[in-house]
């Protein structure tokens, strides 16, 4: 109670603010569909449940049974805590009969009740049309905030129905008296859904990520700009089985999501500019990981701007040390690029054949360990070495990998547009992955999914966590 803000006990939203103003007004608009109701809903039930602050939801969009079996679906149980007495439903329409001022008492009424220091009113919109003028409106939410903001101490959420395309353009009194404005929007990212919201402002707060994703998937959830910690260490990952006839991701969440990926396949992963090569990382690196520690080989020709330094680091953060990596693990790169002089580190003179050495490469390991490698190609450095015959270079060794088994992972950065067209229709998986206001995404074109945002914890391994 000594600090000025709420948490709001919303996944992922406390991480980038303080919290709401303790007893203050917010306001959070959308169009339909959004996630107004879930959002506003989970302000209250994780209020009860964590913090110890009773809650009430007044509306007039559903009925109390409604409520009840829809909230259940995203995991919150409002009828226990409402036995408990600590949540009350106050059903609105049934109060427009007596008049407005019914509908403040009859909220302050139940604020009262229970102690609440939590409350949604649901929709401050609908309500607003039963009003003569603006002024009559302003007067009611003047008592709102005066009655039950300001003397009981409870924060509120006054939700706002928008239409599509309104921000910026619907901003009205109640925008302007409040403390926080939150707006909520979905919107296509190709054919795929996408979530998205903004903090239009939150009095007393310093907004560094006011733009952030969320999902309403088991909830809804925040997604703040993956944090990707620099120091790096070895660590011990189990990892998942191999599927039948194919490989582990390396991702449980993802082989959950596709199945892993066949033996003989090629992966292309088309990678966003935005991306740091630690970032992208994250999808592509657990694969290779899970591969090499079941004494399986690897050839890598690295992308541009990747070291052997940092694959050597990258490969203790996934479990790899430095035996598994000098062993198992064969990188290709030019002659005149300076690199660690290492035993596995493979130069290619400017005027050398790349196709036959990769090939032969690749034959040697094959021979020495008796199993296929997985082949890691930086396609710009392909491009770099082999130049216009690249594409005949990918489409010989994808043959190849059909015929030896093994997989192919081909890493595609934008730097050349058409590379994309032409290596698209011979991949047998497509995934792509991107950034969004600091929050890595993640979805298949071959086979389709819908959008993923890629989240991190205590593992290097990530979280698939589906937008829906």
């Amino acid at each position: 109670m000594n600090s000025p803000f709420v948490k709001t006990g919303i996944e992922g939203l406390d991480e980038i603010i303080e919290g709401f103003p303790r007893g203050g007004l917010i306001v959070v608009s959308g169009a339909p569909g959004t996630g107004k109701t879930v959002f506003a809903a989970s302000f209250i039930y994780n209020g009860i449940v964590r913090y110890g602050e009773p809650g009430v939801y007044g509306s007039m969009i559903e009925d109390e049974r409604r409520f009840y079996e829809y909230m259940l679906r995203f995991g919150m149980d409002f009828e226990k805590l409402r036995d408990r007495g600590l949540f009350r439903y106050v059903a609105l329409p049934t109060l427009l009969e007596p008049g407005i001022p019914s509908i403040a008492n009859a909220l302050l009424e139940a604020v009262e009740e229970i102690g609440a220091r939590r409350l949604v009113i649901d929709s401050y919109t609908a309500i607003s049309q039963m009003f003569k003028s603006e002024g009559e409106a302003r007067v009611f939410l003047h008592t709102v905030l005066s009655k039950i903001v300001r003397e009981l101490n409870c924060t509120t959420i006054i939700i706002k129905e928008m239409k599509t395309g309104d921000m910026g353009q619907g901003y009205s009194h109640e925008d302007f008296i409040a403390e926080g404005v939150i707006h909520l929007r979905t919107h296509r990212l190709e054919d795929k859904l996408a979530r998205e919201l903004t903090i239009v402002k939150l009095r007393g707060s310093e907004l560094r990520n006011p733009d952030v994703c969320f999902t309403l998937y088991r909830g809804f959830k925040v997604l703040p700009p993956v944090r990707i910690d620099g120091n790096i260490a070895y660590r011990r990952i189990e990892y998942p089985p191999d599927p039948p006839g194919g490989y582990t991701t390396g991702i449980p969440d993802l082989d959950q999501e596709i199945g892993g990926y066949p033996d003989g396949s090629t992966i292309l992963f088309e990678i966003d500019a935005k991306l740091t090569y630690r970032e992208y990382s994250i999808i592509t690196a657990p694969v290779v990981a899970s591969y090499i520690l079941r004494g399986r080989p690897c050839i890598i020709v690295p992308s541009g701007g990747v070291t052997v330094k940092d694959l050597v680091k990258l490969g203790k953060l996934y479990g790899v040390d430095e035996k598994y990596f000098q062993r198992y693990m064969r990188i290709v790169v030019e002659s005149n690029v300076w690199e660690e002089r290492l035993s596995n580190v493979i130069r290619i003179k400017p005027d050398e054949e790349v196709g036959r050495r990769l090939s032969e490469v690749v034959e040697s390991l094959i021979k020495e360990f008796g199993k296929p490698p997985i082949r890691v190609y930086g396609v710009d450095r392909i491009v770099r070495l082999y130049g216009e015959k690249a594409i005949d270079l990918l489409h010989t060794a994808q043959d190849r990998i059909r015929r030896r088994g093994g997989l192919a992972l081909w890493l595609l950065k934008p730097v050349k547009p058409w590379l994309s067209e032409m290596l698209a229709p011979i991949a047998d998986i497509h995934l792509k992955i991107m950034r969004r206001h600091g929050c890595i995404l993640l979805y298949g074109i071959k086979p389709r999914t819908p959008l993923y945002a890629v989240r991190l914890s205590d593992s290097p391994i990530p979280k698939i966590i589906p937008i829906v």
